[in-house]
């Protein structure tokens, strides 16, 4: 999975504790670049194309609903969803429920072999999954010292 991001300066700005005093940081766009092993079912591309706008749970739903029968697809989707959360709850200390799809595109690339640097020969071709992010990020409060 190859990361790229949006907004970088603002998650390196929370991350080294940089930031104003203000409590709410306002959301945080964050793309992320995935290619897929197998090309992935047309149902499983409507289903991902439909989550535009889309919370995140809502999302982490309809795969563990409507993929009940295709488990390859259902697991590969949710190791997808989960990576992504993790991300972003390790680099802004977001909640879950503050997550938001704001966009997915799903393009399809002839397979490249890295050696050579040409196209394979039988063209085959690899999905590729594009997803931004929107997450509200609100720092947490501050613990007061507790006098021993």
């Amino acid at each position: 999975m190859s990361l790229s991001f949006l907004r970088e300066d603002e998650v390196y700005l929370f991350e080294n504790n940089k930031t104003q005093s203000s409590q709410d940081l306002g959301p945080i766009l964050q793309t992320f670049n995935i290619k897929c092993e197998k090309i992935l079912s047309p149902y499983a591309k409507s289903v991902l194309l439909s989550w535009k706008g889309k919370p995140f749970y809502c999302a982490n739903e309809d795969i563990l609903y409507l993929f009940k029968s295709n488990r390859i697809e259902q697991d590969f989707l949710l190791r997808i969803l989960h990576s992504m959360a993790i991300f972003l709850q390790n680099a802004t200390c977001t909640n879950l429920f503050d997550i938001s799809i704001s966009n997915v595109n799903i393009t399809q690339a002839p397979k490249f072999n890295r050696v050579t640097n040409c196209k394979v020969e039988n063209l085959t071709l690899v999905d590729s999954i594009t997803f931004k992010l929107k997450c509200h990020v609100t720092l947490p409060a501050e613990k007061s010292e507790i006098p021993w």
